[in-house]
């Protein structure tokens, strides 16, 4: 049998979503030779683009979270990057409904979290009523620095600014196995395609893998005690004739922020995402549950039908089982460092430009 190829590299990002991608474009300039691994063939096909392409506010986190901080800190980093960028994102705001006494209790909740949080901006707005007839519902805040963006385009641009700076982008290659040596970390990788497997040594291990980001956990360290949770959530796509400006949000549910109405850049209308817990990754949508969404969606929206709402999309989100906030996880194994980056889902289009540099501050070189 013979011996596999091997390649030394200064430092290794495992997973091309908007996480990997935004912590290698941080990280280029303090590595002479760095390298991004992504098992599709493209970059962004899992998590990262299968979403509401929403610009979070962040008046929804624990105050002195991980998801708080970042969000915050990132949103606007994000709107810096867009605007310079010339990249296209509308700051178009949204309005959180209640339609019950007790929603009403969880929206003022909203409203004291996001001032405890330095979300400084969030009114009580009950104006919606002569805008949106349609709508129903108690009361109404409004948050006008939530935006939506061209998510696919931003990530393309971050993954150029890698790759200007001298980052190479690996796509179609899975990562097998991790061994920590005296030389380092020693990555089995195969190339999907051709089936052919080389070695890549690396004293610098990021494992930004989404949906794998557990998987890859364990196997840099057997000790690892992160649960997975995948949890899924579908969208339909409103076929009637009403228009919105702004996004419009019902009361957060356990698994979600609620299934809400958001608006794309040329102001169609989608709903989304449902919220239930899976056992496998499948982008199916289930139309058993299309009944169960319309209900939803009819809490805040009563005259919509179901077919007004015709199939649109799925994608499934990286949560840790017992977890609400993101995790970093950090280490040095034989001498080498590690970082995990795990259960990193809503917010975390918002949240990318300011993980990267969270993340680049756990490496030391």
């Amino acid at each position: 049998m013979r011996e596999l190829e091997k390649f030394e590299v200064d430092c290794l990002v495992i997973g091309g979503g908007v996480s990997g991608v935004a912590i290698a474009r941080e990280l280029c300039s303090r590595f002479e030779s760095i390298f991004l691994i992504e098992r599709n063939h493209q970059i962004a096909q899992e998590t990262s683009s299968r979403n509401s392409e929403v610009i979070h506010a962040g008046m929804y986190y624990d105050q002195g979270s991980l998801k708080s901080k970042l969000c915050l800190k990132g949103k606007e980093l994000l709107y810096d990057y867009l605007e310079e960028r010339k990249i296209a994102f509308n700051r178009c705001g949204k309005y959180i409904l209640s339609s019950t006494d007790q929603e009403s209790e969880t929206l003022n909740n909203i409203y004291e979290n996001g001032l405890a949080c330095g979300v400084d901006d969030l009114i009580y707005d009950n104006s919606l009523k002569s805008k949106y007839p349609f709508l129903q519902y108690k009361e109404a805040i409004f948050s006008p620095s939530t935006g939506i963006f061209d998510s696919h385009s931003y990530i393309h641009s971050l993954s150029r600014d890698f790759e200007s700076a001298g980052g190479n982008i690996i796509l179609g290659n899975e990562i097998l196995n991790i061994n920590a040596t005296k030389d380092g970390f020693e990555v089995l990788v195969e190339d999907i395609k051709s089936k052919n497997r080389f070695l890549v040594i690396t004293h610098t291990l990021v494992n930004s893998a989404g949906l794998n980001a557990v998987h890859i956990a364990n196997l840099i360290n057997e000790q690892n005690t992160f649960i997975e949770e995948f949890v899924k959530g579908e969208y339909y796509i409103y076929q009637g004739k009403e228009k919105l400006e702004n996004l419009i949000y019902p009361t957060p549910t356990e698994n979600s922020l609620g299934l809400h109405a958001t608006i794309d850049l040329g102001k169609g209308i989608r709903f989304g995402p449902s919220a239930f817990v899976v056992d496998e990754i499948d982008y199916s949508l289930s139309l058993d549950q299309k009944l169960l969404f319309l209900k939803a969606v009819q809490s805040y929206w009563p005259g919509i039908k179901e077919e007004d709402l015709t199939p649109g999309y799925s994608g499934v989100r990286p949560k840790l089982r017992g977890i609400k906030d993101f995790v970093i996880d950090s280490g040095t194994v034989s001498n080498s460092q590690f970082v995990n980056v795990l259960g990193y889902a809503s917010p975390g289009l918002t949240s990318s430009l300011a993980l990267a540099i969270e993340v680049s501050e756990k490496i030391e070189t």
